[in-house]
């Protein structure tokens, strides 16, 4: 067996996929060749050099998920720069996900999500059942920033932005096994077709992961044991009709259900308990409903024609569909105090049209967007001895056009410009149906309400090349999230009064370069957000609602680096920084309308004033096959869950510190087998990722519910190649 080690570009590709600036990589002769590879990304809807792209993104390959063991959207913010994703309180399957300080917090499906997350170009528009497994990710793209002009939803925060592999046309696959602590399984099966008429393919990608819970339930009365327990099954089918070589229709169905215990409610009182209360417990009595269930499917047909040399004209037409129900028990106790429950069902249809082409030195992009979904809620919540039933749903119509022009003044400076219309319409209905329940004190008839809101936003961007491998830019973009209604109102009165559209004018200043025969890879951003209306959500005991914080300004910086040490080894880093501040907010109080000008009291959610992560990565060849061994250490600051005080108090998340590691071995003895060994938050760190305020309910009795991140978990995966 040759035991030569192979090029550099190796292992920089495997540094590269796990720090932050990792896509398609192309080779480039001028290269020396033990530099970095030249690294190309399609976040900008057609192929451009990452380090040449006037914006920030992080962008993950298919070899760095499997390298990270990266296994949902959840994992991905621990190596992106002022990126959080976590579950949302309560669940084990919805997204709470914060870029820059704008998050949505609770999933409820009346709210707009603040980051845009996208299959194939397919926007899913809902954070509820949004930690869903994808199959077959050929990669995963992460803008930061507002996205409008590129993109067919508007979004404030940025895009998360998922490919999935398109079929080879060559017969081939893998199957992976792995197996870990607290009884975990693992499976996945994936195979590409050979060619068939020189011009259809398929390929189909299957998992299923099992696993036991991480804490007990001690209730005498609940049928449910386990705390976050986990019972997943995901797969997708792909199919490629090349009608042509300038015609090609590409087919995709993706379902993913889970079958989950939910995280484990840890109460934290305020007025009675001990200290101790704060740290991670082994279990609890929770005798409420205990369940967390999604179950999620999607259709996309993607029909591209190379009209021409100089124009591509795509079409992505797409049908979704989301059924989730969760239980949660929010008092925290073995007792009938105050639990919920919430059905869901959701479906979306959408039809985008982009235009992509380029005359002399201008390169464009123009769209047209069309979106409509349909949101129905059931949720029920028992205070104490009674129930009050809950319904409420939301219709939503949204129409955009979109362009983005780039146009290069010369070999050292381009100009871009975008501009965007949008037009979203919702009409909502609530409603607390009086079937025998507690609802008769609570009453609210059936009401409806609808509204329009419609937006002009745009951008503006100048990159210039500084030097060889060093270039700069700078870049003013408008960003907007349309209004909506509080589907877990108290009143009827509440429930028809929309919250106001949130805007954002987004400055930032970036550099992005290469040193020491491109050995060194280290690319900085700065921004500025001013922010208008910006939309806050307040969970008060047993309701929630959105209000709008009157202004804000969020600053920051971002850090990315990749260094070639040695052959061998290579080293990665990424740091974010943020100071988020409100010049005006002033909340009011639900039943009397009383203001509160919280402007110099309030948190920003979900915006750690420092997150960074650090890697260092070796591989090289043996006589047993190709060897590597990562190590990946990544640190959180302090942040709070909610805006509002005192209960904001009662859930703050404490810095902390996770590390993981993985060591493989891959075409172990010439063979197709691969074997790996692996370990996340190896140290067993105890940390808060999210918690529910309860203080201003309960008088502080019951200062907050807190959920923990993971405990240690290791596992063993074997791979076979055919």
């Amino acid at each position: 067996m040759n035991t030569n080690k192979k090029p550099l570009n190796i292992a920089i590709s495997l540094a590269l996929m796990s720090m932050a600036n990792t896509a398609v990589a192309a080779p480039d002769n001028d290269v020396p060749k033990k530099g970095l590879e030249v690294i190309e990304v399609t976040a900008q809807k057609r192929v451009q050099n990452l380090q040449e792209l006037p914006t920030a993104v992080t962008v993950f390959n298919a070899q760095a998920l499997d390298e990270k063991g990266i296994t949902d959207v959840e994992d991905l913010s621990i190596y992106t720069p002022n990126m959080q994703i976590s579950e949302t309180p309560g669940g084990s399957t919805g997204a709470t996900i914060a870029i820059r300080g704008s998050v949505t917090i609770n999933p409820a499906i009346t709210w707009e999500p603040t980051t845009g997350v996208y299959i194939d170009g397919v926007f899913v528009s809902k954070n509820v059942g949004g930690l869903f497994d994808v199959a077959a990710i050929d990669r995963v793209e992460v803008l930061r920033g507002p996205q409008g002009t590129l993109y067919g939803k508007n979004t404030i925060g940025g895009a998360l932005n998922i490919i999935t592999r398109k079929p080879s046309g060559e017969l081939g696959g893998k199957v992976r096994v792995g197996a870990g602590n607290y009884d975990m399984t693992d499976i996945y099966v994936t195979a590409d077709s050979d060619l068939i008429n020189d011009n259809l393919s398929f390929n189909f990608t299957g998992n299923k992961k099992e696993r036991d819970g991480f804490y007990d339930n001690l209730s005498v009365t609940s049928k449910v044991k386990e705390f976050k327990a986990l019972d997943s099954s995901s797969m997708r089918f792909g199919a490629l009709y090349e009608y042509s070589d300038k015609l090609e229709f590409y087919y995709t169905y993706d379902y993913s259900d889970k079958d989950n215990s939910p995280s484990m409610g840890q109460v934290y009182i305020a007025d009675l308990m001990p200290e101790d209360t704060k740290s991670r417990q082994d279990s609890a009595a929770l005798d409420g409903v205990q369940f967390d269930r999604s179950t999620s499917s999607g259709h996309s047909l993607t029909v591209t024609w190379q009209q021409s040399d100089h124009l591509t004209i795509k079409s992505i037409t797409a049908l979704r569909e989301i059924d989730y129900e969760d239980g949660s028990d929010y008092d925290g106790f073995d007792m009938l105090g105050f639990h919920t429950i919430r059905q869901v069902k959701h479906e979306q249809t959408s039809q985008e049209l982009q235009f992509i082409g380029d005359i002399d030195n201008v390169n464009y992009v123009a769209g047209l967007f069309y979106f409509t979904e349909d949101s129905d809620v059931n949720n029920p919540y028992i205070l104490g001895f009674g129930t009050v039933n809950n319904t409420y749903g939301v219709e939503s119509t949204s129409i955009a056009a979109y362009a983005n022009v780039e146009y290069q003044l010369n070999d050292k400076l381009t100009l871009a410009g975008g501009l965007r219309w949008t037009s979203e319409e919702k009409k909502f209905y609530i409603e607390h149906p009086d079937d025998y329940s507690f609802a008769y004190f609570f009453p609210l008839p059936f009401t409806t309400a609808g509204d329009t809101w419609n937006n002009t936003s745009a951008m503006a961007s100048l990159n210039y090349a500084l030097a060889d491998n060093v270039q700069t830019y700078v870049k003013v973009s408008q960003g907007w999230k349309a209004g909506g209604f509080n589907g877990e109102a108290p009143t009827a009165e509440l429930a028809v009064k929309p919250y106001e559209a949130e805007e954002v004018i987004a400055y930032e200043w970036g550099l992005k370069s290469r040193w020491l025969a491109q050995r060194i890879q280290a690319n900085v951003a700065v921004f500025y957000n001013d922010i208008t209306n910006m939309q806050m959500s307040e969970f008060l005991g047993a309701y929630s609602d959105v209000q709008n914080a009157g202004a804000a300004t969020v600053k920051g910086i971002e850090f990315e680096l990749v260094a070639a040490i040695t052959d061998d080894l290579l080293l990665t880093f990424n740091y974010g920084m943020l100071d988020p501040k409100y010049d005006s907010f002033i909340t009011y109080d639900v039943y009397t309308g009383a203001p509160n000008d919280v402007t110099n009291s309030a948190e920003f959610p979900y915006s750690p004033d420092n997150k960074w992560s650090l890697g260092l990565h070796y591989i090289t060849d043996t006589e047993l096959g190709e060897f590597s061994i990562s190590g990946d250490y990544s640190f959180v600051d302090d942040h709070f869950a909610y805006h509002n005080q005192p209960s904001a108090d009662f859930t703050r998340i404490e810095n902390y510190n996770v590390f993981n590691a993985r060591i493989s071995l891959k075409e172990i003895a010439g063979t197709n087998f691969d074997l790996s060994i692996w370990g996340k938050n190896i140290t067993d760190e105890e940390y808060r990722i999210n918690g529910v305020p309860m203080g201003d309910a309960t008088g502080n009795f019951i200062g907050g519910i807190n959920y923990y991140g993971d405990p240690a978990t290791y596992g063993v995966e074997v791979t076979y190649t055919f």
